[in-house]
């Protein structure tokens, strides 16, 4: 041990710590998109509001327990409504506060002239992840038949193909900044809710609730289940016609969002 310790110049060596970055390697080959899911997987484990965010979806896997509190909640509509917050807690929290969310450097990305659909893709890639992965764990749901578990089922399908869209397309008209690292105001902040947000919940929470009530009660379930398995399947056909829509309302809402975020009131 003298031996190894002996020479001055060793132990006065100063160590070097290697410094490591958060990086999921495997996202790199997906070039700009696969670049904006690494920031958010990033943004989402480091900063206050956003660990609520992942906390909130978490919790909303057990919405499905409203069946115990009131009769109501074992209607087929209502079912389908409870499915679509068990498979789509996180894209709902996440998706309307986009880009809520980069408010802090929403203004630099934009003189960058970063491509709105790769950023919005990107976002939209990672909360369908979320989204089949809670389609998983719903089968915990099986348990109380195997009817809710393939009515949540089919709500994961609309969820991806439609609500994924819709929820983004909302983010446009969100002019709300978010301080990350902030534990207050997470939620229901000024300018977060508009009129023509709220017109999205019609396609996003009221159609499939209504197609599903309607054809499950003519038709059965089986019927009911496949009718809202197909209106998801055919948003995510035309999802890049859709992209081109939300694209250019956030392009038309960029200006007014670029001010509302500089706006530190």
């Amino acid at each position: 041990y003298i031996h190894k310790v002996f020479y001055l110049d060793q132990g006065l060596e100063v160590k070097k710590a290697v410094g490591e970055t958060e990086n999921i390697a495997f996202l790199n080959k997906y070039g700009a998109i696969g670049t904006f899911i690494n920031n958010d997987i990033k943004m989402l484990k480091r900063n206050k509001v956003t660990k609520g965010i992942l906390l909130g979806s978490v919790l909303f896997l057990f919405y499905g327990m409203l069946m115990f509190s009131s009769p109501i909640y074992k209607t087929p509509a209502m079912t389908m409504f409870m499915g679509l917050f068990v498979t789509g807690g996180f894209q709902f929290l996440f998706g309307q506060r986009v880009p809520a969310f980069d408010s802090s450097y929403y203004p630099l990305m934009m003189t960058l002239n970063v491509p709105y659909k790769e950023y919005l893709k990107a976002k939209w890639w990672l909360m369908n992840i979320v989204t089949a992965a809670s389609m998983v764990l719903a089968v915990c749901y099986a348990y109380f038949g195997w009817e809710m578990y393939v009515t949540f089922f089919a709500a994961g399908i609309y969820n991806i193909g439609v609500n994924s869209q819709f929820t983004l397309w909302s983010g446009a008209f969100n002019k709300t900044q978010i301080d990350l690292n902030s534990k207050e105001k997470r939620f229901g902040q000024k300018n977060s809710f508009n009129i023509k947000a709220l017109l999205l919940l019609i396609p996003k929470m009221f159609l499939p609730m209504v197609v599903f009530g309607i054809v499950q009660r003519f038709f059965g379930i089986t019927a009911g289940v496949i009718s809202v398995a197909i209106m998801g399947l055919i948003g995510f056909v035309l999802r890049e016609k859709i992209f081109d829509i939300i694209v250019k309302h956030y392009k038309v809402e960029k200006y007014s969002t670029l001010e509302a975020f500089k706006n530190k009131d």
